[in-house]
């Protein structure tokens, strides 16, 4: 400590002396206080508290475009659920999901019980589940076949194709996504299922397509935004990687994709110090696993 104070006592050049910490701190913590440069905090301005707005603003668009998730599923039944009740659903079931693995016990088992209560049938929980998973992963393979064609050597990291192997591969998933939207749209209007009987979509769908969109890349804005220019990549391609782990993440039915997530993420971003790209992998995890 009276190294640490030696060190700091004497005058700091771009420091005004007798400036509040000179006053109010205890002297114990003084030499801590202008060691975190508390009197001057020009740093925390124009970086730290930029990239905390960043990740707000991510968050809550994430969060907001998982709402209405079920409302929207239900639509396609021909019921309505109101937007508060959808937003509580898709979320919670969203979130823990997102942290317990197996979604379709853990996230359909808060749904059900929330139905329950609401009055809903399990028939209705299994429709919620089922369509949100067909329409997102819908949006899912717009964002890769697009991130496919338009940024293909990004991709190549991690689907070890060629470019134009790339290319004819993202042209074939748009083509494939576009039909199963058009049969959405101008297809039969109504599928009976055994006891389901499920409606044409309709241009509906466009809309949930947005909102998984908009849901996709608020997720990865979160991690994108405290790498920052490190990544030297645009954001469009980042994207697609960042669904591609998370989605193989899912698929391997570990806890979270935990793991399996970050092996992916770091394996494609060796440019990036270690450090800071653990350091936005915890910040990632704590906003959609830890807090939710």
């Amino acid at each position: 400590m009276d190294y640490l104070r030696a060190m700091i006592e004497p005058a700091i050049a771009d420091a005004p002396q007798g400036n509040w910490i000179d006053r109010h701190m205890p002297p114990a913590l003084l030499p801590y206080a202008r060691l975190m440069r508390l009197d001057r905090p020009v740093g925390w301005w124009l970086l730290l508290l930029p990239c905390w707005w960043g990740l707000a603003l991510a968050t809550l668009a994430a969060f907001c475009a998982v709402a209405p998730y079920d409302a929207f599923a239900l639509a396609y039944e021909g019921k309505r659920l109101k937007l508060r009740r959808s937003a509580l659903s898709s979320t919670a079931s969203y979130a823990v999901s997102n942290l317990l693995g197996f979604s379709v016990f853990t996230g359909n088992a808060v749904r059900w019980w929330l139905f329950e209560h609401w009055g809903l049938r399990v028939a209705d929980v299994a429709v919620a589940a089922v369509a949100t998973t067909i329409v997102c992963n819908i949006a899912f393979a717009v964002i890769i076949g697009v991130s496919l064609v338009l940024a293909p050597d990004v991709t190549t990291a991690v689907t070890g194709l060629s470019t134009v192997a790339s290319t004819i591969a993202g042209l074939a998933v748009l083509a494939a996504a576009a039909g199963l939207v058009m049969l959405a749209v101008i297809g039969p209007k109504s599928l009976k299922l055994q006891r389901f009987d499920i409606r044409r979509p309709g241009r509906l769908i466009l809309l949930q397509l947005i909102v998984c969109a908009v849901d996709y890349a608020a997720t990865a804005a979160v991690l994108y935004v405290p790498l920052g220019p490190a990544l030297g990549m645009d954001f469009l391609p980042f994207l697609a990687l960042f669904s591609t782990a998370k989605t193989i993440g899912i698929f391997s039915n570990v806890p979270g994709g935990l793991g399996v997530f970050e092996a992916i993420i770091a394996s494609t971003m060796r440019t990036i110090d270690p450090a800071d790209l653990a350091a936005a992998l915890v910040a990632y995890r704590a906003i959609f696993y830890v807090v939710p």
